[in-house]
């Protein structure tokens, strides 16, 4: 119980912490990948300024050669040496003359170069462009634009391959970080969790402890007054009527009394794990035979027809590895239950057998008043009873499921309910032994 309560903090601390660590690790990610990309247009404007910077330098030097009259010297030849390795222009002059910077990246440059022969615009704002170099993958950031105040045209790129390349690397580091931080996180989960649960354990033994000294305390003053009031039987005669009446009343309650420590000394030993049972080879067809004749007295007595029903084909398929007294409990809690709330004239039928699995299958099914559908799941509950007023009427205390339900677990066996209010429920058990 402890465990799977750790287990579920440890799922939400855990969930917590994997949340943060995530936001966390994509927040640094798209703020990384926004800067690099800020970067890469940053570069791109400022190859836009170098060369509207490098031309204006050309026409200025031009301008100098005609004043000197140096028209007959040869035109000095297009510089690139504000060119970084990484950066790529074609350029095509007023005067319809095309120049390319020298480059290694020779598709890319081509590409350029077709591009300004066609004159196709790219715009300014740069966009990626892939080009595949001699088997090698290459991105470069493309745009275009014409010479600020001079005229002319420029096809410009920048090779980004490195950014996106490191930046693939970063987000496999982060993720590969992410894993790491979420294993240390549940780490954490879990040993928080265990320290959490300390001082619930705790309280929680103190709880079981009180309950099973409590019932150790109340089980010798009411066997004392369960004595004393059989003792009053003997003389019940002599008594006044109203006299009688109330030893009547006394027994019923010291009787319940009895029931209802017994039951909490019970889950007290369960919850302690004090309460260990030997598992033996059982008849469940015989066991089942012996909790119906002792319970047949109580069912003639409301009206109620008990049926005993098997689908086992030889004594030996009805043996099941279980505990004979644990069994034969369970099955005195079910019937117990079945004619407390089946009116009279009604039917109650205990069926067993294998199933297609050769699973054992025992199946208690009665005609009584139901259960709804929204109670289903917390019958098993302790001290939770369906019809309060009834149930206290009728003398329970809302443990016998409880107690069904912890004898189950200890023999791994699962239940299915099945109910319809006014139609009588069905009780199916599956022992996987």
């Amino acid at each position: 119980m402890f465990e799977r309560t750790r287990k579920q903090l440890t799922l939400l601390f855990g969930s917590i912490l994997a949340v943060v660590i995530i936001l966390i690790t994509v927040t640094y990610y798209l703020i990384l990948q926004q800067t690099l990309q800020n970067s890469e247009f940053e570069k791109l404007g400022n190859l836009k300024d170098k060369m509207n910077h490098q031309w204006e330098h050309r026409l200025e030097e031009l301008k100098k050669q005609r004043k000197d009259k140096e028209t007959d010297h040869e035109t000095k030849p297009m510089e690139w040496v504000f060119l970084l390795s990484d950066e790529l222009i074609a350029l095509v002059t007023p005067d319809g003359k095309m120049y390319t910077s020298p480059s290694s990246y020779t598709a890319m440059s081509n590409q350029l170069l077709q591009w300004a022969q066609s004159k196709e615009d790219k715009g300014e704002q740069g966009y990626r462009f892939e080009v595949n170099n001699e088997g090698k993958r290459e991105v470069f950031l493309v745009s275009s634009s014409k010479l600020t105040n001079f005229g002319g045209d420029y096809w410009m790129a920048v090779n980004i391959t490195g950014d996106i390349d490191l930046l693939k690397k970063i987000k496999l580091l982060l993720f590969l970080f992410t894993i790491l931080l979420l294993s240390i996180a549940s780490g954490l989960a879990y040993f928080f969790a265990g320290k959490a649960m300390v001082p619930i354990k705790k309280s929680y033994h103190q709880q079981v402890e009180f309950t099973t000294n409590a019932s150790h305390e109340l089980r010798t003053p009411l066997s004392v007054i369960h004595s004393s009031v059989e003792l009053l039987e003997d003389c019940k005669e002599a008594l006044p009527e109203f006299e009688q009446h109330v030893l009547d009343g006394l027994q019923d309650e010291v009787k319940r009394m009895i029931r209802l420590v017994e039951s909490l000394l019970t889950l007290a030993r369960s919850d302690s794990k004090q309460r260990f049972f030997k598992m033996e080879p059982v008849d469940i067809g015989q066991i089942t035979l012996q909790a119906v004749n002792a319970m047949q007295p109580l069912a003639q007595k409301k009206g109620i027809n008990v049926q005993m029903e098997s689908s086992s084909i030889d004594a030996s398929s009805s043996i099941i590895q279980a505990n004979a007294d644990q069994i034969r409990q369970l099955l005195y809690i079910f019937l117990d239950n079945a004619i407390k709330y089946t009116p009279a004239g009604g039917l109650i039928t205990i069926h067993y057998g294998r199933d297609h699995n050769s699973k054992m299958r025992l199946r208690i099914t009665d005609t009584g008043i139901g259960i709804p559908n929204d109670e289903l799941s917390r019958i098993f509950e302790r001290f939770y009873r369906v019809d309060k007023a009834r149930s206290r009427e009728l003398g329970g205390a809302g443990l016998g499921l409880s107690i069904a339900a912890d004898i189950l677990k200890g023999h791994r066996a699962s239940i299915h309910v099945t109910s319809e209010e006014g139609n009588g429920s069905l009780f199916e058990i599956v022992f996987e032994a």
